[in-house]
C-alpha cells in the first residue's frame, strides 16, 4: 500500500480518505499487538509525511490515545516512531493548539525531553516543544521586556551636554549670562602701521632736503 501510494498518490490517496479507508487505518493502528505495532510504525510515518488530508484524517481520539499509550514502550526506537508520527500529524493539523491542549500532547512531550533515557528521543522531544508551545508564551516573555528604560538614558546624555556648554560662562546669581566682547583696537595702536608711517615720515624728509640742494 505504502509503495502504490509513493506512485499513485491521488488514486491511493482518495481511496483511503473514504470514510472506510480511514476507518481501516485507524483500526490497524489502534489494535496492533507487540511486533505487528512496532512494523506498523514506519509504514504509518510515511503516510503522514506522503499525504496531508491522511495525516489529518487519522487525528482523531482513539488515534491520540494509542499514541500517548505507547510513549512510555520500553524500546527507544518505538518511542522514536511514535514522537515522528505525532510530531507530522501536528505540523500540518490547522487546528493544533486546540489538539495541544486537548490531550495534553506538551506536557507529555515536555517530560520525554526531560526525562527519557534515550539521547535521541530526547532531543526530538526538545526539538517539538516550540511547535506544540501554547500560543501566549510569545506574547509574556515581550509583555516582561520594560517599555521606559531608553528614556532615562536620554534625558542623562542631554543633561550632560548642556552642562557641558553652559559650565565655562561665569555668571552672578539673578544674572543673564552675557558674551565677553573684546574691545576694538584703533587704527594708531597697530605696531607695523605706526612702523610704516614713521618710515614714511623719515623718507619724505630726506625728499626735500634733496630738493633744497
Amino acid at each position: 500500500m505504502i509503495n502504490r501510494l509513493q506512485d499513485e498518490t491521488a488514486r491511493v490517496e482518495d481511496v483511503l480518505v473514504q470514510p472506510e479507508g480511514l476507518k481501516s487505518l485507524l483500526d490497524a493502528f489502534v489494535t496492533a499487538k507487540a511486533n505487528s505495532f512496532e512494523n506498523l510504525l514506519d509504514p504509518f510515518l510515511k503516510i503522514c509525511r506522503l499525504s496531508a488530508t491522511l495525516a489529518i484524517g487519522m487525528a482523531k481520539a482513539e488515534f491520540f490515545r494509542r499514541v500517548i499509550d505507547r510513549l512510555n514502550h520500553s524500546k527507544a526506537v518505538v518511542r522514536l516512531n511514535l514522537l515522528r508520527i505525532l510530531r507530522a500529524v501536528c505540523d500540518i493539523h490547522p487546528d493544533r493548539a486546540s489538539l495541544v491542549d486537548r490531550y495534553g500532547i506538551y506536557d507529555i512531550v515536555e517530560k520525554l525531553s526531560r526525562q527519557d533515557g534515550a539521547v535521541l528521543v530526547r532531543e526530538l522531544a526538545r526539538e517539538m516543544l516550540p511547535v506544540l508551545a501554547p500560543p501566549s508564551a510569545p506574547a509574556l516573555k515581550a509583555s516582561s521586556t520594560p517599555k521606559s528604560s531608553v528614556a532615562p538614558k536620554r534625558r542623562s546624555r542631554r543633561a550632560g551636554s548642556t552642562a557641558g556648554l553652559t559650565g565655562s560662562i561665569e555668571t552672578l546669581p539673578g544674572q543673564t549670562p552675557k558674551a565677553k566682547v573684546r574691545p576694538r583696537q584703533k587704527l594708531g595702536d597697530i605696531p607695523w602701521q605706526a612702523q610704516d608711517e614713521t618710515g614714511a615720515g623719515h623718507r619724505t624728509g630726506t625728499s626735500h632736503k634733496s630738493l633744497r640742494r
